[in-house]
């Protein structure tokens, strides 16, 4: 069994601290790299000394795909065996020197608290009255000083952070994807400002753009059983998914949900309808004028993931398609009193 101690060794010359300071070039640069040498203690029986080359990367000339690739080693040496995340800070009982992650050794001495307890890896009894060995550390020194890209990057976040701090910087990363694609069977997970773009080039007819703040929808009767049409549309107030789908033979529904540019799970302004309303216009072949909905709330895009089906089942309109050819959806501003307004729980 591989010891953090032997991973260290074995990627010494990948575990690099990537900084964003303008420095002069690796190759030119005197003090680019330094070599720490940490003499192993009695806690690692596998490893008499570890050598980890720490080398300053400047973000101006290190490309971005570089910075990525060394970020990656990184967190695959220091990755917890347990929770498989980044071992931000390390914890290591085994007298074979395996490490795992504070909050899962907290875990695991919990669950036996009267008992003895084996490492996760080699089941030898674990000893909490074990010294830290000097490779740990060690270790965990180096964790302040080097470096990551956060695991939002793709996302947008450019940030450079210690290992150490990284569980910190990430649970509150502003580049958190929130927003999920409503296509049927569509997985994506992604930022608002990458929406629009992902529906537009894996979804094809899809997206509309429109500065009418108004959708025409053709062809109703073609609408499957059982089987969702999705568009996305980019307006003047934002983005907004229109959803319909048949629930009868003569029956379909559709409803609009606004887009959320950020959300928390604290934030009670997205329970909140926006201040935005829609009316649906049904007409016949011969552009007749059939029914008119009543002016309905278009709710937060966050409502479809409510497994209340009570809560969604109430923001849908209802229209039997039997003399029904096509619909025309205007949505436009609704002006309330803010302090009347009462908040959607879900």
């Amino acid at each position: 069994m591989t010891t953090l101690a032997e991973q260290a060794t074995l990627t010494s010359t990948d575990a690099v601290a990537v900084e964003s300071s303008s420095t002069s070039p690796r190759s030119t640069t005197q003090n680019s790299a330094q070599t720490i040498t940490a003499a192993g203690g009695s806690a690692s029986a596998s490893s008499s000394s570890v050598e980890v080359e720490v080398v300053s990367v400047s973000g101006q000339t290190s490309d971005p795909d570089e910075i990525e690739t060394i970020s990656r080693q990184i967190r695959r040496v220091l990755e917890c065996p347990i929770c498989l995340t980044l071992m931000s800070v390390i914890s290591c009982y085994c007298p074979n020197g395996h490490a795992v992650c504070e909050p899962c050794m907290t875990t695991l001495l919990n669950m036996n608290s009267t008992q003895e307890n084996p490492c996760p890896l080699c089941r030898t009894l674990m000893l909490q009255s074990l010294g830290t060995s000097a490779t740990v550390v060690k270790l965990t020194e180096l964790t302040t000083l080097v470096k990551v890209t956060c695991s939002n990057r793709q996302h947008g976040c450019t940030e450079l952070i210690p290992v150490r701090y990284v569980s910190d910087h990430e649970s509150e990363c502003p580049h958190v994807p929130t927003v999920r694609c409503q296509v049927t069977i569509c997985q994506w997970l992604g930022m608002y400002e990458q929406l629009f773009e992902h529906v537009s080039s894996s979804h094809p007819g899809v997206t509309v753009r429109t500065v009418q703040n108004q959708l025409k929808v053709d062809n109703l009767k073609d609408i499957i059983w059982n089987r969702r049409r999705t568009y996305l549309v980019q307006s003047t107030f934002g983005m907004i998914w229109v959803m319909m789908s048949r629930i009868a033979r003569s029956r379909i529904q559709a409803a609009l949900f606004m887009v959320n540019k950020h959300r928390s799970e604290n934030n009670d302004v997205d329970k909140v309808p926006p201040d935005i309303r829609y009316r649906i216009t049904c007409f016949d072949e011969n552009d007749r004028l059939r029914t008119k909905s009543r002016t309905r709330v278009i709710n937060w895009s966050t409502l479809l993931q409510s497994r209340c089906h009570n809560i969604l089942s109430g923001v849908y309109t209802t229209f039997r398609v039997t003399t029904i050819d096509h619909m025309v959806i205007n949505w436009f501003r609704y002006p309330m009193n803010n302090r009347n307004r009462i908040p959607t729980t879900y």
